[in-house]
């Protein structure tokens, strides 16, 4: 039997299916537990949160979380992989756009910012690939100074891991799905022989972008299915409309010729990253990185141009397959 979780957590919408004997509210504490605390503990939004402590010491040398320290290990990595695309340093950059409150409190307020507000010229130490200095040992980890941290990039798709992890090896469930804003974690199937199947949703207002026969779906029966889109998290100012995604060479909302990617792989976590450095960087630039680096995952790209694009991997099983596929152009 199929239980279902509704709630909001991280600026998003959260929702849990999970197959197990036990009530709903047996399994409720734990997955509150770690999104919530996630939210406490990584946004940059909440003054009391870790995250917030780290950008006010920004060149001091801190202790942190072991939760800190694993995800700022990973941000290494991936900023590694990525060649420096994916960074979690982008703080200053993201409040210059005016993305200086929640997205929700941002909405709420529904006017333009003041030029002040939003200066775009970005100064030399921003233009600087920022190092994370992180000691794993000491636990402890120092940002240059003149840097912020946002983990938007990372940090949902982590805590959906995480939660998923909880639940397949402490609780015994079996089987069970986490879709958190756009971040979907199964394992198990749907049932002993069928798959998840996942649906993509064609990117917010954009008229131009075609639509194919049926639904785009990917079938799997565990891994991770995420979708980033420089459509959704927008709002106005004097300069234009502005989005969350910042390409690391300008620090200014990228301006790519793909408006929404959704990436399917192995672990959700390179999955959400991967998605947001293929929307920044771009068909061009990103998807030879992508094939190059990204071992496992397959990518669906929408372009600016209208065009629905997949790229498939070298798959070593039938774990995962696409469907609604008609008219997409493999890439």
């Amino acid at each position: 039997m199929f239980h279902e979780l509704t709630f909001r957590a991280m600026n998003s919408d959260i929702q849990v299916l999970l197959e197990s004997p036990a009530s709903i509210a047996t399994l409720e504490t734990p997955i509150l537990e770690a999104f919530w605390g996630a939210e406490q503990r990584f946004s940059r939004f909440l003054p009391t949160s870790e995250c917030s402590y780290l950008n006010t010491h920004s060149g001091q040398l801190c202790i942190v979380s072991s939760e800190m320290l694993e995800v700022l290990e990973a941000a290494q990595h991936y900023q590694a992989l990525t060649n420096g695309a994916f960074n979690i340093s982008v703080g200053h950059a993201l409040q210059r756009a005016g993305y200086t409150q929640s997205f929700e409190t941002l909405m709420a307020r529904g006017s333009q910012f003041d030029s002040h507000e939003l200066d775009l010229r970005a100064g030399a130490l921003d233009q600087l690939m920022p190092v994370l200095n992180i000691d794993a040992k000491m636990k402890s980890f120092r940002m240059p100074d003149h840097h912020q941290l946002d983990f938007g990039g990372i940090v949902k798709s982590w805590t959906a891991q995480q939660a998923a992890a909880n639940l397949r090896h402490t609780e015994q469930v079996p089987r069970g799905l986490i879709h958190a804003g756009g971040d979907v974690e199964v394992w198990g199937g749907s049932s002993e022989r069928e798959p998840w199947i996942v649906g993509i949703d064609s990117p917010d207002n954009h008229p131009d972008i075609k639509k194919s026969a049926q639904e785009v779906c990917v079938h799997l029966r565990a891994g991770g299915v995420a979708t980033s889109s420089t459509r959704r998290r927008r709002w106005v100012t004097r300069e234009g409309e502005m989005h969350h995604l910042i390409d690391t060479r300008s620090m200014r909302p990228s301006q790519s010729d793909v408006v929404q990617t959704t990436v399917v792989g192995p672990d959700l976590v390179a999955c959400e990253v991967w998605a947001k450095v293929l929307c920044m960087l771009g068909t061009d630039e990103g998807v030879p990185l992508f094939r190059q680096r990204a071992q496992g995952m397959e990518a669906l790209l929408y372009q600016a141009s209208g065009e629905i694009c997949v790229v498939k991997g070298q798959r070593t099983t039938n774990a995962m397959h696409w469907s609604g596929l008609e008219g997409v152009k493999e890439l």
